[in-house]
């Protein structure tokens, strides 16, 4: 198993990330509203670093979502094609990131018809 986690700055383009996801047969995961690091030093003025940091960022960007999914190794490459095709392409400014780990370990995660450990579905 692996989880699959997307930041998601080009936030316009979430309900049809999800439905797009769908139709190729990936469901099931968490959304979470988020903002970058840069957005918290709106009130920290006093150090000349952080000023000279918020020139270079868009502190007005109303924030991002993250998707975190647990996927088959092989739905990683349709993810990233669907993830590429409705955002316009990762590789431009501001769209998003993604990234994959290994689940070495998952509990609590059962599709439908599936027993869990104990013989209980």
């Amino acid at each position: 198993m692996i989880q699959i986690v997307i930041v998601l700055n080009k936030t316009e383009s979430l309900d049809e990330l999800i439905q797009k996801l769908a139709e190729n047969g990936i469901s099931g995961g968490t959304i979470l509203d988020s903002y970058g690091m840069a957005r918290s030093l709106r009130g920290e003025d006093d150090n000349p670093l952080f000023s000279m940091f918020k020139e270079f960022v868009d502190l007005d960007n109303n924030g991002s979502k993250v998707i975190f999914m647990i996927a088959e190794e092989a739905q990683v490459r349709t993810v990233s094609r669907v993830v590429n095709e409705v955002t316009g392409g990762l590789q431009n400014p501001n769209t998003g990131i993604m990234f994959c780990t290994p689940v070495v370990y998952i509990e609590g995660l059962h599709k439908n018809g599936e027993k869990s450990k104990n013989g209980e579905e």
